[in-house]
């Protein structure tokens, strides 16, 4: 009998290993394509399958295997935005990975242990600001929702110029706004954008997804902006927020609703049974400019939307932030370490930094596994930061001294200028964690540490 069953187990083992190498990857092309903007054409980056898909959608619980191949002439690497994954697998060139030169291809392969809207996009350069993103959706089997037709709408900021010499503008002071002059006021936009995009299209061609009367829609929306932040505006329509950054929170209506770099939410609109064209709408955060997409119905006119609003819309504020409760917040536990992030920045050369250090000759910050940890975001400039921790989730307890319990879960969140913010997390995870702001150009111009996890 003792034979017999070590001769199953080596079947099943067998089985197993089978299986594996008989699933077929799906496979990732981060390709150019050629798009319209205002009438012109622009190349930029996409990633897509095979067949055209935009991005990727998995399951919780399935294996993420994937292959990215690399038909570009540049090198690059792709991290998975809000996943929980093992260190070797985040994407991130020449930190968990070597780059992927052109021609070439990288395997990704993990166990899915979260559901919600993610995204993927290049960690390499200012790669991002020639669009080198995609959706990430990993549903739910047992989503209450899951049956409601799910669209997507990831906001996207662009320009004809490259982002290397956008940046070299603003190294120089060149493409500093007027409102810079003003150290009383938030900086709100270091780069002043051609056109504004949603799914890669404009206003002036925005594109128009089918839905019918009566139904309910699941609107993923995802800020793939490098420079951007977004004011959500529903129109004729109500919407409820059931989840930020991946993760689920209690029903939240509003009138309307924001969105910085790198951050997501799920917002539930109701089709009137009239039916009608629905313009699903994001405001740039200081501008009086718009982008976004058109919800129709059959056999309702489709109307001409302008890129530019009467009103210029406000700086974000931490309202909603304080609105949001998490339907899972961390089980309660004692802090075992308090760590400092100081976001500083120096304007005329612009330099931007953590703690007094701009990558890559970062000091990274030592964690053990397993410690319950707050990090204090202390923003002393006079800029906003969307602050993103790699392959970690952590909670949000306290904006300067305001107590927050039950407060929401994020990987990504957006730290208002000359403000404190307190979030914890558990560093279960080993190895090195990029920690970094998600506005493109500073993250590139030093706004970016480690979070290095050893074994306790």
């Amino acid at each position: 009998m003792r034979h017999s069953c070590k001769y199953y187990s080596l079947a099943l083992l067998l089985l197993s290993q089978l299986s594996m190498a008989t699933t077929h990857p799906v496979m990732l092309e981060v390709k150019n394509k050629t798009i319209m903007v205002d009438g012109k054409s622009a190349s930029v980056y996409t990633i897509e399958q095979p067949d055209g898909t935009w991005g990727y959608v998995g399951t919780e619980g399935q294996d993420f295997n994937v292959i990215v191949k690399n038909d570009t002439k540049v090198a690059t690497g792709i991290h998975w935005h809000g996943l929980i994954l093992p260190n070797a697998m985040d994407g991130v060139p020449d930190v968990t990975q070597p780059p992927i030169l052109p021609g070439a291809q990288y395997r990704y392969r993990f166990k899915l242990v979260q559901a919600g809207t993610f995204w993927m996009h290049s960690h390499m350069g200012l790669q991002t600001q020639q669009l080198m993103e995609a959706p990430l959706i990993i549903n739910d089997p047992n989503d209450p929702y899951k049956n409601n037709q799910q669209v997507v709408v990831m906001f996207q900021d662009f320009n004809f110029q490259s982002p290397e010499a956008a940046l070299k503008s603003l190294q120089s002071g060149a493409m500093k706004m007027p409102m810079k002059m003003d150290m009383n006021k938030p900086d709100l936009n270091d780069v002043t954008y051609d056109a504004f995009l949603t799914n890669y299209h404009t206003l002036q061609n925005p594109q128009v997804v089918k839905v019918q009367p009566g139904t309910r829609v699941r609107l993923r929306f995802i800020d793939g902006g490098s420079g951007s932040n977004f004011w959500i505006h529903l129109g004729q329509l109500s919407g409820t927020a059931i989840a930020f950054d991946g993760e689920n929170i209690k029903p939240l209506t509003a009138p309307a609703f924001q969105l910085a770099m790198g951050q997501r939410i799920d917002i539930l609109v109701q089709i009137p049974k009239a039916g009608g064209a629905f313009p699903i709408l994001g405001q740039v955060e200081g501008t009086n400019r718009q982008t976004g997409l058109i919800l129709v119905t059959p056999g309702a006119a489709i109307p001409k939307l302008s890129e530019t609003t009467a009103q210029t819309a406000p700086a974000l504020n931490n309202d909603q932030e304080l609105a949001m409760k998490s339907l899972h917040p961390l089980p309660a536990k004692p802090i075992d370490k308090v760590v400092n992030v100081v976001l500083t920045g120096n304007m005329q050369k612009y330099i931007w930094m953590i703690n007094d250090q701009a990558w890559p000759k970062v000091t990274p910050i030592q964690l053990k596994q397993g410690q319950r940890v707050e990090l204090i975001f202390d923003n002393r400039s006079n800029m906003g930061h969307p602050m993103h921790l790699h392959g970690s989730v952590y909670e949000l307890v306290g904006i300067n001294q305001q107590v927050i319990t039950d407060g929401p879960l994020h990987d990504t969140i957006f730290v208002l200028p000359h403000t404190q913010v307190k979030v914890i997390f558990d560093a279960d995870h080993l190895g090195k964690w990029m920690l970094h702001c998600h506005m493109a150009y500073h993250q590139e111009s030093g706004m970016m540490t480690v979070v290095d996890v050893t074994g306790a």
